[in-house]
């Protein structure tokens, strides 16, 4: 049976603010767009930017505050255009969570994740067809 100390600890563990960090990489032809796709990812996990995100430099931090304290640390990065790579890409520590995640907030994928030359990957769509890459960066090369 668990402790009543226990259960307290644990509950204000759970009430803990958490810092999320959200690093995003764009294409110079895609910069007129990642205004709206900040807005529009960082509505769906639940952060409400109160300006607009245009002032944000490569490599520049911004931070973001949910209702109950969480802070979202916001981290750019301008990337080459090449081949299959989306203009757009949201990099996650685990693509399968955070696809079931978005999934519940109403995200709408194009297809299942995949394994790719990157990593796994799963493509999603804003109201506007706008399309993003949420990435799990993977290596797999053998070690010797």
């Amino acid at each position: 049976m668990l402790s009543e100390d226990f259960n307290k600890n644990a509950q204000a563990e759970a009430r803990k603010p958490r810092l999320l960090n959200l690093r995003v990489s764009y294409t110079d032809e895609s910069s007129i767009k990642l205004n709206k796709a900040l807005h529009y990812v960082a509505d769906k996990i639940g952060f409400k930017p109160m300006e607009d995100f245009t002032f944000i430099k490569e490599s520049e931090e911004m931070r973001l505050y949910d209702s109950t304290g969480n802070t979202l640390i916001l981290n750019l990065k301008k990337h080459e255009t090449g081949v299959n790579r989306n203009p757009i890409i949201f990099y996650t520590d685990d693509c399968l969570r955070d696809y079931h995640r978005y999934i519940v907030s109403g995200v709408k994928f194009i297809s299942p994740p995949e394994y790719t030359e990157a990593g796994l990957q799963v493509c999603f769509i804003d109201e506007e067809d706008n399309r993003y890459t949420l990435l799990e960066e993977r290596s797999y090369t053998e070690l010797s």
